[in-house]
């Protein structure tokens, strides 16, 4: 039984000594764990209650190529401004051409998921929102990835899309017939038509306006089986059947009987209208879809992961806007992880003037990183990586290298989450404001120590940043052109760096005050607030109708203090631990966790279990096999 004991104890104190210990107690890599939330909780601008089919890496592909329709797709940043006020636009057209779908499929796909970085690289899309026309049997190839649409009127989308689709090679029998209605055709128009088709609308064209608004006519009313428009270009044909400037459409049944649909004005708008009511007075019906499947039961697993998410969001939206001044240490990780793992990747290729606003803001991360001891060494040797390659860096290779870093260090973010930068509905606030949250940081930290003495060393990498890496193309063009106008090149020190940066962000925060992309929870005002700052307005006690006067003094203390790494806020952070100590922590544990790593733990335990042993050893042979006197000679001597 002591045998056991002793056999045991080594056991146990061996094998705790050499279990990998983890920072999060979960099977799930900190990076799987990410990606999933990330899936979760950005679902982007459009979703299945919506005519739009939301594309992804996985069935971009399978919807878009070498298929027997055409598709408009566009490539969307789902934190981008300028592509959420475009969304409600992009969703109104879906359900205008909703009618096109068997021949035209409207699409979109998110570029700010990470999951879809190979496919927005692949297609080179360099500016959000963009949208482009793949035709029928498209196949990707060298300087061909769709044609571009460059307008944002949706009549004039319409028309664009709508002229490429008539003038498509029809891939299937089932193609609509945008061909002209010629004299030889005429009288025996309904000869190779289906048996169902009961009326052939013919539609008089005699010019691009009109042919356009044809073909849209044609892709409106294709799903009618007992009906099939053509288009008249000849005049002269026009006038057998009653057709004319003026009266522009018929309608001929199987006995070649005529009908006059009359329609007000020549607009697509209006041509669908006078042939609905046609259809509704001949009771004519459009085909119907064929059922959708069940729901399958991933997605109510996944139903339920999001509402149990955006419980969470309310408990920390709650605790933010209790504290809405401070910094949020899971703001700063989310927005490094974002720009390595998102807005960088998404570039082809990194070279000439890309490249040196990627090594900017490289050293700029490797100076002032907020990152707990794992990602300070990923974001070292991502420094290393881009500084030794000096002639240019594919995307897809500062990707693979961001992710084996992630996947060899232990754990490098403590968070999977944005707290302070929470919005209280999706695809609000989220990387855009926990970018601004780091650029204050890194201002702050440059201006608190002397690693630099370069007062543009901070202001320099973000406007590379926003410039060359920014997925909002509308943000970044306004953005520059702020820089240009409050000229940043001629900011004369640290401190002014940092004010500069408050100036710029107040700026924006006017500018975009009201906006539908404002949070109504978080509404964008001037900071810090009178709440927050009280020195920092000299007016602090007027009306709030009042601009503020600011004490610029107060205000660079208050920036550098709610910075400051003492006080970023480490609430709603999944671990801590990867982090260092915070002062608190050290003054509760005396030091101890900043003192020992955990290699000395581990020895320590060890040396710990090997003292134990020993014990039980000296106890085994001394307690239990008793005690014998040895004689000595100086003992009989003295007897004696």
């Amino acid at each position: 039984m002591k045998q056991h004991l002793v056999s045991s104890t080594i056991l146990i104190v061996v094998v705790f000594a050499f279990i990998p210990l983890t920072h999060s107690g979960v099977p799930q890599s900190r990076y799987e764990a990410i990606m999933k939330r990330e899936a979760i909780s950005t679902l982007g601008l459009y979703n299945s209650t919506d005519k739009v089919n939301v594309l992804n890496d996985t069935n971009f592909k399978s919807n878009v190529v070498g298929q027997n329709h055409a598709s408009l797709v566009e490539f969307y940043n789902s934190y981008c401004g300028h592509c959420k006020r475009f969304a409600p636009v992009y969703k109104e057209l879906a359900e205008d051409c909703y009618k096109w779908r068997d021949f035209l499929k409207v699409q979109a796909i998110d570029c700010a998921a990470e999951e879809n970085n190979d496919i927005c690289r692949e297609y080179e899309v360099m500016a959000y929102p963009t949208m482009r026309y793949f035709g029928p049997k498209y196949e990707p190839s060298e300087g061909n990835y769709g044609t571009p649409i460059e307008t944002q009127n949706p009549d004039e989308i319409k028309k664009k899309v709508s002229d490429l689709v008539m003038n498509e090679t029809a891939p299937t029998d089932n193609w609509p017939n945008f061909s002209n209605l010629t004299e030889e055709e005429a009288p025996n128009v309904f000869q190779e038509l289906p048996q169902q088709v009961y009326y052939v609308v013919l539609i008089l064209t005699t010019d691009d306006d009109l042919s356009n608004i044809a073909a849209q006519t044609i892709l409106n009313f294709n799903r009618y089986p007992q009906m099939q428009i053509r288009r008249i270009t000849d005049e002269k044909l026009g006038e057998q059947f009653h057709i004319n400037q003026t009266s522009r459409m018929c309608a001929l049944d199987r006995n070649m009987n005529m009908e006059a649909i009359p329609v007000q004005e020549n607009t697509p708008k209006a041509y669908k209208e006078s042939v609905e009511h046609f259809a509704k007075m001949k009771k004519l019906v459009e085909k119907p879809d064929a059922p959708t499947p069940s729901p399958e039961k991933q997605n109510t697993l996944i139903d339920e992961e999001i509402k149990e998410e955006q419980q969470q969001d309310k408990e920390i939206i709650d605790e933010v806007k209790r504290n809405k001044h401070m910094t949020y240490q899971a703001d700063l990780e989310q927005a490094i992880r974002h720009i390595l793992n998102n807005e960088i990747p998404r570039i082809n290729e990194i070279s000439g003037e890309r490249l040196l606003a990627l090594q900017r803001i490289m050293n700029v991360l490797q100076r002032y990183n907020p990152l707990g001891r794992s990602g300070q060494t990923m974001v070292n040797k991502l420094q290393e990586y881009v500084a030794e390659n000096n002639q240019g860096i594919a995307g897809k290779d500062f990707e693979n290298m961001v992710h084996k870093l992630e996947i060899e260090l232990p754990p490098v973010y403590s968070s999977s989450r944005y707290v302070g930068c929470t919005g209280s509905k999706p695809n609000l606030r989220g990387f855009t404001c926990s970018l601004w949250k780091l650029f204050h940081y890194l201002t702050a930290q440059a201006a608190a120590n002397e690693k630099s003495s370069d007062p543009l060393e901070v202001l320099s990498a973000i406007h590379g940043v926003v410039k060359y890496f920014f997925g909002c193309t509308d943000c970044s063009e306004h953005f520059q052109d702020m820089a240009k106008r409050r000229k940043i090149w001629s900011t004369p020190s640290k401190d002014e760096a940092v004010l500069w940066l408050w100036d710029a962000h107040n700026e924006v925060n006017a500018r975009l005050a009201g906006d539908d992309t404002e949070d109504p929870q978080f509404p964008k005002l001037q900071f810090p607030t009178k709440e927050s700052c009280q020195l920092c307005q000299k007016n602090a006690s007027s009306s709030n109708s009042q601009p503020p006067v600011w004490d610029r003094a107060a205000v660079l203390n208050f920036l550098k203090n709610i910075n400051n790494p003492a006080y970023v806020s480490r609430f709603g952070l999944d671990d801590p631990n990867i982090l260092q100590a915070s002062l608190e922590n050290l003054r509760q544990k005396r030091m101890v966790g900043n003192v020992f790593s955990d290699m000395d733990m581990r020895m320590g335990m060890l040396l710990y279990g090997f003292c134990i042993v020993m014990m039980i050893a000296a106890f085994k042979l001394f307690a239990f096999k008793g005690y014998r006197k040895k004689a000595y000679a100086h003992d009989f001597l003295g007897k004696v």
